[in-house]
């Protein structure tokens, strides 16, 4: 049966069984900033197991299936190590929210494995918690699974979150029910208590049934208590992969027809079969990609941080993989449209995104491998200085993965091929100090607003969140409700003191949705206080943080909140935003996304996904398609409605925020319509005229565009053509002859950059010293010149060898060049081929054909060393 058909009968099985399918959630969760990437089936689903109404298309569903993205790298160094673990991974489940339970949950696993996928009931296994007699008795009684195939275990193993009841941590959990495939003996030994016991890969978990029906309170550690949940949940889960692997009848998921497509070409390409050490990385190669692949697609781009750190990382460990494996090249970006093709009819993202993804996947690639060039000039200088039998201490192995991200495994295996150890218990060691650095430099962290945290609870318990009424005005009375100090809450304040004011009511916007807090005055008689920024708590409190000028401010004190009328320039930014992000999706491609942004007064920021530079075309594109909506004055109008119903309609969810069940959607008449808390203009004449500023790479895969509106666009086009008039001032002629004369003085220093190279030449001519020696009756000889480039070194190489030298192997500047006679040549001495010889020993980069080749960042004398053994 192959992965798709599973797929499909799983969730035709559970649809029959009153479940609503739900297409995957993304990678990326929407709504949950605890994790990096979606990693379970049920992390989307959170809310509803915590007693939200579980709300879908305008209807209340109790039940639900899914086959569901996830993404974990907890194991990371244990994929393609092992047939079990992997990265990127479809998980199957069916969803109880307070509906059915055990009896339901089991029987119906039962029922799905035995009779719709026809696998022998005597070879599964079940396990239940030791404490779950429940469980126990409907596997026995009502399943009639034999007892000495039914397991009992502790909270490590049988219990959600493992080890909960001891070691926390505190809310919904529940012990969990888990059912094993035994492949057989020939996959290992268990004792006589069968799963989670003996050796080998015999036993393999397919299925988890977690029933979430206890709150665990208590102090952590410590034994907890547990309550009994009004709801009882039911949270599934069946590995896709791992039952594939059993009903294709082959070792591991590795050869299923979601991977081994992938595996074959690896294996094609490098030439090393899948089999034996190699084999090792055919398997990351192939589980990385499809990671890769999925999280762009969903919208992750690489970088240095985060959740693009975890991605780069997953390339970057394909990559060093394929390294081994003699790949040299980028390779991973050819493998991207072969995961599209195995995933893209149950997930679309793959094939509608491919050429972007493509692109980012290139981009990352070449960038890597110049980096990882560099760690193999760095690991031979190391090598080169080491005593025959001595090993690379394992710092500096260290140093070149923290640096280069130099795998140790590499590192060994170049150490061996020269003769040398490497100290990997030492490597270890500098890898576990790190890490304790890194866990110290994180316990530093602290929530952004836990000063004045009681004071605050009260606020909200009593009044709820602040009343924002800027949308509409930027002036408003009010009433303090709490001044705040550092971590004291304050009855008044007077001159000079800085605090945070809470109001009943303001018009003053708090920073969010790349919009920054809005600025301004608190007046009251006889006072006034310069409120220099907004933000709120998770709450809706918003918090000005404000220095008292004149007077005392007091708590209970009505004052008049006056917001800077430069709010009207953050108005015309943000819109423009809008604008500008559905110009660029229009421009270049429904791929763009917005990866982050900053609206001020004076400028917008916007980051989006993109894997290359914008054209001086594209660019202008953009910007004339957004001057189009602001000539034609189009409305700006904003509503309110459920979450689901305006993804429905089409509106776009922005980069990192967070929504509620109802959300306000900004809509721009036949242009835009986002999901957005920001203020905008009422129409989008108001906006001006808008100019892009900059256009610049902010990550691999992620550009940055920063434009100007109103009176600022219009200060940036006049000091543009001031620049131009002094510019063309500055040459001499008038600003329409501008280009004519900038081309004429480029062809004027072309000509004499020739001239100084012909000198350069002609003092290389003089400085060498005829240092030409002899060997296999050819005339050779390698020297080190000073301050030429690479044009006057091939000069210099031409004389030596129109003097009569057969092999001329030049150096100056980190450039190198090497030219061969027609003698030579006639020996069957071929450059390129030479100059890879010099490369493997000298490290660096170069290449060449027949007489010449050059290259770049070669060490001389291991250079010159390889060039004697070649002759």
């Amino acid at each position: 049966m192959r992965t798709a058909e599973l797929r499909e009968k799983y969730l035709s099985f559970f649809e029959g069984k009153g479940h609503l399918r739900l297409p995957s959630f993304s990678l990326i969760p929407e709504d949950d900033p605890s994790i990096l990437f979606t990693s379970a089936g049920m992390a989307p689903l959170k809310p509803y197991f915590l007693g939200a109404r579980p709300v879908f298309g305008g209807k209340e569903w109790r039940r639900v299936t899914t086959c569901q993205k996830c993404l974990r790298v907890g194991d990371i160094e244990n994929v393609g190590r092992t047939g079990r673990h992997n990265t990127f991974f479809e998980m199957l489940g069916n969803f109880s929210f307070g509906d059915y339970f055990k009896k339901e949950a089991i029987t119906w696993a039962w029922e799905f494995l035995t009779e719709h996928l026809k696998l022998e009931p005597d070879r599964l296994w079940v396990t239940v918690f030791e404490d779950d007699d429940e469980a126990y008795a409907i596997w026995r009684d009502l399943v009639g699974v034999p007892e000495e195939r039914i397991g009992r275990f502790g909270e490590d193993e049988n219990y959600w979150p493992g080890g909960a009841i001891t070691h926390g941590p505190n809310g919904p959990s529940g012990p969990c029910s888990e059912i094993f495939y035994d492949r057989g003996p020939g996959f290992g030994t268990p004792d006589e208590t069968g799963p989670n016991t003996g050796s080998g890969d015999r036993f393999v978990e397919i299925w988890n049934l977690v029933f979430t029906q206890y709150d665990r309170q208590g102090p952590i550690p410590g034994p907890g208590i547990l309550k009994p949940l009004p709801q009882k949940n039911i949270d599934t889960g069946m590995g896709l992969y791992r039952v594939a692997a059993i009903l294709q009848g082959v070792e591991d998921f590795y050869r299923t027809d979601t991977f081994f497509p992938l595996i074959e070409r690896v294996a094609l390409w490098s030439g090393r079969p899948y089999e034996g050490k190699s084999s090792v990385s055919h398997r990351v190669i192939a589980d990385h990609v499809r990671a890769v692949v999925a999280a762009l697609s969903d919208g992750a781009t690489f970088s240095n941080t985060g959740r693009g750190y975890v991605v780069r990382r997953l390339l970057r460990r394909a990559l060093r993989h394929g390294y081994l494996l003699g790949l040299k090249d980028p390779f991973l970006h050819r493998l991207a449209p072969v995961v599209a093709e195995l995933l893209g009819d149950f997930y679309p993202e793959m094939r509608e995104n491919l050429p972007a993804v493509e692109k980012q996947i290139r981009l990352e690639e070449e960038r890597f491998l110049e980096t990882l060039e560099g760690g193999v000039r760095r690991l031979e200088e190391l090598l080169s200085g080491l005593k025959p039998g001595e090993a690379l201490p394992g710092e500096e192995a260290f140093r070149l993965y923290d640096t280069y991200g130099f795998p140790l495994d590499l590192t060994v295996e170049i150490a061996a091929e020269r003769g040398f150890g490497v100290d990997t218990e030492g490597f270890e060691e500098a890898m576990r100090l790190q890490q304790e650095r890194s866990r110290a430099a994180m316990a530093f962290e602290r929530e952004i607003f836990k000063r004045g945290a009681q004071v605050l609870e009260e606020i909200q318990k009593e009044r709820g969140g602040t009343e924002f009424v800027g949308y509409t005005d930027l002036e408003a009375e009010a009433e303090v409700l709490a001044l705040l100090a550092g971590d004291q809450s304050l009855l008044e304040a007077g001159p000079g003191t800085e605090v945070q004011v809470v109001l009943d009511r303001t018009p003053f916007y708090a920073e969010g949705g790349g919009q920054i807090g809005d600025f301004g005055f608190l007046e009251w008689p006889g006072g006034r206080a310069r409120v220099e920024t907004t933000r709120k708590t998770e709450g809706g409190i918003f918090l000005h943080k404000a220095r008292v000028e004149e007077g005392t401010l007091r708590v209970g004190q009505r004052v008049r909140a006056v917001v800077d009328p430069r709010r009207r320039d953050t108005e015309r930014n943000h819109t423009a935003t809008h604008l500008l992000h559905a110009a660029l999706r229009a421009v270049l491609g429904p791929h763009v996304r917005q990866a982050g942004s900053l609206v001020a007064p004076d400028r917008l920021r916007f980051d989006f996904t993109h894997p290359e530079p914008l054209s001086l075309e594209e660019l202008e594109r953009v910007e004339r398609l957004v001057n189009r909506w602001i000539m034609a004055d189009l409305p700006v109008r904003w509503t309110y409605k459920p979450l689901e119903e305006a993804k429905k309609e089409g509106a776009m969810a922005l980069f990192g925020e967070k929504y509620g069940e109802v959300v306000r959607v900004v809509e721009v008449a036949e242009a835009s319509k986002e999901l957005c808390g920001g203020t905008h203009v009422r129409r989008t004449g108001e906006i001006g005229a808008f100019f892009i500023a900059r256009e610049e790479a902010v990550s691999a895969g992620v550009r940055r565009v920063e434009a100007l509106t109103g009176e600022g666009a219009l200060d940036f086009v006049q000091g543009m053509r001031r620049r131009l008039h002094r510019l063309a001032e500055a040459l001499g002629t008038g600003e329409a002859a501008l280009e004519e004369r900038i081309s004429r003085l480029k062809e004027e220093l072309k000509a004499k950059e020739k001239e100084a190279a012909l000198l350069k030449a002609r003092l290389a001519r003089a400085e060498l010293k005829g240092e030409v020696e002899e060997k296999g009756g050819l005339r050779y000889t390698v020297q080190t010149l000073s301050g030429l480039d690479a044009s006057a070194l091939r000069q210099a190489a031409d004389d030596l060898v129109a003097q009569g030298v057969d092999v001329v192997l030049l150096f100056s500047e980190g450039n190198a060049v090497l030219k061969l006679s027609k003698k030579a040549l006639e020996r069957g001495l071929e450059a390129g081929s030479l100059m890879r010889r010099l490369t493997e020993r000298a490290g660096g980069r170069g290449g060449g054909k027949g007489a010449l080749a050059q290259g770049g960042g070669l060490l001389p004398e291991r250079a010159k060393e390889a060039l004697l053994e070649a002759l």
